[in-house]
């Protein structure tokens, strides 16, 4: 009797049936405010979207954090945010870089966080031509756990640690990767030239 009483009055909205989870912000912000300050060509800008995403950090609580890409790969970049967080693939955080607030901590040399676009010259490569992310085309994921290891030893971001046993790391064997090859990505971590471990980007048809 008392279990029927109490789904009664959670049907009414009067008792909550199941208590909600507290998620921990992480960014909150508009496209507009997203892009300010972008050295990006207006071509650029006009083809980006923004979706929140929620997933798990390595403090063990839900956060909701925001990704910008390009606005053809929202609903790939949502479909694996959200299995990310079903499968609890720790993710540190996922905020837009502000280019309007270059020293904030946003970018992978100064944090552990998830991005997608940067309108930047690929870092792995001195020949100075601009990355998928200039596009919103690609996604790096925890680039600390998941460094580039270039032919030479060097290691980007500097500090990275690539270990397959740390959580949020990324690997061949990883249910993450095999979810995003599975939506037409390729994984940086198959290439042959460089291992780009976070990297993950998807061409437009």
């Amino acid at each position: 009797m008392k279990k029927l009483i109490v789904l009664c009055l959670a049907m009414a909205g009067i008792f909550p049936a199941v208590q909600a989870q507290t998620v921990v912000i992480d960014s909150q912000v508009t496209l507009a405010e997203a892009l300010a300050g972008s050295s990006a060509p207006q071509e650029v800008l006009d083809s980006l979207a923004i979706a929140d995403v929620e997933y798990y950090s390595f403090d063990g609580k839900l956060h909701r954090g925001q990704i910008v890409m390009h606005k053809t790969l929202k609903e790939d970049v949502i479909h694996l945010f959200r299995f990310m967080r079903n499968q609890r693939f720790p993710i540190e955080s996922a905020i837009p870089i502000r280019f309007d607030k270059p020293n904030d901590g946003t970018s992978m040399d100064t944090l552990n966080n998830s991005y997608s676009f940067h309108y930047r010259r690929i870092s792995t490569s001195g020949n100075g031509s601009r990355s998928v992310h200039s596009y919103g085309m690609a996604i790096d994921i925890n680039p600390y756990n998941n460094p580039a290891v270039l032919a030479n030893g060097k290691v980007i971001p500097q500090g990275g640690t690539y270990d397959r046993d740390i959580p949020g790391t990324l690997a061949d064997t990883s249910p993450v990767v095999k979810e995003f090859i599975r939506l037409g990505w390729t994984w940086g971590g198959n290439w042959t030239s460089l291992k780009d471990y976070m990297h993950f980007e998807k061409k437009l048809p």
